[in-house]
């Protein structure tokens, strides 16, 4: 901590202070940094596994069997910033965890069902709850004791410079199934939720797209839906975490136009969400790599690449010297990964809507964030006392 000087409500890091005052452009994360997704993103990981693990066993899962803590736990790690690897690794975690009776029928009527290949999602999900004995258990409840997840992420490799990936986790519940007895119809359950990320075709994807989306945007966004109606999109509930005031104090001090964005979402409910403020952005500055996967771009573009973080400098001028702004560990990696590339950048950590700011504070402190805030209001009052005020 001594290492970091207090400057009105954020923390800089004392050997970043003389660069921050020379930072002429800022790219934004977009989730839990402009906008607020956690009735959103947050919720859609969460009940896209609940949709699958109650329609795959037929019995209600206890909600102390999914809780914030999990989703948070994996994005520490660096390698979650796609949400549906979160889900899907959340999914897989808690079938580890199901007693061996639940499994065992389970594992029978994936078979049965897996052989006559539904045609698309909806297919293979009603071909599996229809499949369901009448009464294969008394009770209602499904009972799900899981290996700690912080434990397993313990065991976990990194097959990343300094993130972990899902197939690092998964490579470590693949061994507890099989230490369990349970690897054959671990396997078919991850058949069941799919192995891919692709809308229409893999059955977890699209029941996450579907509730996030909702039944007129999925469309717009994919041309195609929806499979499952879930009525309107969660992400109706996102709201703006700053104001115009804000980045028009922004834009004074480091100009009009200097200003991108770098998300894994996609741009059509980015912009509505944000609606006017759509005009503090240079436009060519802002990649959106939903938008680029769908195009055909491959997955290696995802955070931590530091792929969107060159791009959206690039746009923004050879000669910039760029501030990133996230929230998570994917973003800092992104912006220490890109030095390799030649572009340096500071990284400034937005906690305000992390569970825990005070544990996101010491994680980021200790893995080199450079500036640490609440939200990008208190960041232009950090830019306005280094460079205004010469701190």
């Amino acid at each position: 901590m001594s290492s970091f000087v207090r400057v009105g409500r954020g923390l800089v890091r004392r050997a970043a202070i003389n660069e921050l005052a020379s930072v002429d452009a800022v790219i934004f994360d977009c989730d839990g940094v402009l906008i607020d997704v956690r009735g959103s993103y947050d919720r859609a990981v969460l009940e896209s596994v609940r949709v699958v693990m109650e329609g795959a066993f037929g019995m209600e899962l206890p909600d102390t069997a999914l809780d914030a803590r999990h989703l948070y736990l994996l994005r520490k790690t660096g390698g979650f910033n796609n949400d549906l690897d979160a889900a899907w690794v959340i999914a897989l975690w808690l079938f580890t965890g199901v007693e061996e009776l639940a499994i065992r029928e389970l594992g029978e009527r994936l078979e049965a069902v897996m052989s006559r290949r539904p045609k698309n999602p909806r297919q293979l999900f009603d071909a599996v709850v229809s499949s369901a004995p009448d009464r294969s258990f008394p009770r209602k409840m499904l009972r799900v004791n899981p290996v700690p997840l912080e434990v397993l992420l313990e065991r976990a490799p990194r097959s990343g410079r300094a993130h972990m990936t899902r197939d690092d986790v998964e490579s470590v519940l693949r061994v507890q199934a099989q230490d369990r007895g349970i690897f054959a119809e671990y396997e078919s359950f991850k058949d069941f939720l799919g192995r891919g990320r692709t809308y229409g075709l893999d059955l977890l994807e699209t029941v996450f797209d579907d509730l996030y989306y909702g039944r007129d945007a999925v469309r717009a966004v994919f041309g195609t839906g929806p499979y499952f109606d879930f009525g309107e999109g969660l992400y109706r509930n996102e709201v703006p975490m700053v104001d115009g005031a804000v980045l028009l104090r922004l834009e004074e001090l480091i100009g009009s136009g200097r200003m991108g964005m770098v998300t894994g979402r996609d741009s059509v409910t980015t912009w509505e969400v944000l609606n006017d403020l759509r005009a503090f952005f240079r436009e060519g500055a802002c990649v959106f790599i939903a938008d680029e996967l769908r195009r055909g771009g491959p997955e290696t573009l995802m955070k931590p690449s530091p792929y969107g973080l060159l791009k959206s400098a690039a746009a923004l001028g050879p000669r910039s010297s760029p501030l990133y702004v996230g929230n998570s560990a994917e973003d800092l990696h992104s912006a220490r990964y890109a030095e390799s590339y030649g572009l340096k950048t500071l990284f400034a950590a937005v906690v305000g809507l992390h569970p825990d700011p005070e544990d996101a504070t010491r994680d980021f402190i200790a893995n080199g964030a450079d500036v640490i805030v609440g939200d990008v209001a208190e960041l232009v009052e950090v830019l306005e006392k280094v460079k205004v005020r010469g701190l």
